[in-house]
């Protein structure tokens, strides 16, 4: 199972929280660091390491609590989650939880449970291919 995580100044209040890189345990005992200083690109490049890289190897991918901690101590970045749409073309798109709805958990859940999480800057939405884009 590979585990990522956040590395920041846990409780601190300066902007961007003092976040420092993405880190991603896999394998025995080997790490990698992302660290660009950009939050959103650094989370872009380890999950492009983990389907390049180790979509073989590893049966699992899962965060653990840093992310959450990071997101939830004021983070300024919201959740998108990447699905796969079959149509006419099978492409791929971006969903996001509309948090104004309060059942949300329950009446969004497909969107966080069926997609590839991925952050973008708070307040925005990007499309699949705009993030694309910005970090490719």
């Amino acid at each position: 199972m590979a585990v990522s995580g956040v590395n920041y100044d846990e409780g601190s209040e300066v902007e961007g929280m003092g976040y420092k890189s993405v880190y991603l345990h896999y394998g025995n005992d080997k790490e990698k660091l992302f660290n660009s200083g950009n939050f959103v690109k650094d989370w872009w490049d380890m999950r492009k390491f983990q389907i390049k890289e180790l979509s073989d190897s590893e049966p699992h991918f899962s965060h653990s609590s840093s992310v959450d901690h990071f997101i939830m101590d004021g983070a300024p970045y919201d959740s998108a989650y990447l699905h796969m749409v079959d149509g006419l073309v099978v492409r791929a798109v971006l969903k996001y939880v509309d948090r104004t709805d309060p059942q949300y958990l329950w009446s969004q859940q497909d969107i966080y449970e069926g997609g590839i999480e991925f952050f973008v800057p708070k307040g925005t939405q990007p499309t699949w291919e705009e993030l694309k884009e910005m970090y490719k």
